[in-house]
């Protein structure tokens, strides 16, 4: 069976007691939805270290002040294929940072937790957003 492990990277910046958390929309812009950062896990590399790398491939932001193991994957099986999706929690340093997307993007942009709950397509991104949207804020 092939398998394929993909980081699902829940970006977010703390302003005052206020999170607010990064999406993005891939090119074609009108065939996609707003997701997390996401990027393959390569053979050598940590759950952490895929996801410090997707996050700067995809909008340029440096490590995190911290990051967190949502500790929900998620198994999706086509056939012969399978693909184990992982997420994670990544705060920003700073609150300021200007992201630099890559060409891959057509769009990036901050919401907060009720925008993003509502604009998200995959019920395994929602579930992931509330479990760091409620981690987060019991840490504040």
């Amino acid at each position: 069976m092939d398998q394929r492990h993909v980081v699902r990277v829940f970006v977010y910046r703390q302003e005052g007691k206020t999170p607010t958390y990064l999406m993005v929309r891939h090119q074609p812009f009108h065939d996609s939805f707003w997701v997390p950062v996401s990027g393959l896990m390569q053979p050598h590399e940590s759950l952490f270290q895929a996801a410090v790398r997707s996050v700067g491939q995809e909008v340029g932001l440096q490590p995190p002040s911290q990051i967190v193991d949502l500790q929900l994957a998620t198994t999706t099986q086509l056939g012969d294929f399978e693909e184990i999706d992982w997420a994670v929690g990544y705060r920003t340093r700073g609150n300021k940072r200007a992201l630099q997307p890559s060409r891959t993007l057509a769009a990036a942009r901050w919401l907060d937790f009720d925008d993003i709950y509502q604009s998200l397509d995959r019920e395994e991104d929602r579930r992931s957003i509330m479990r760091l949207h409620f981690t987060v804020r019991g840490g504040a």
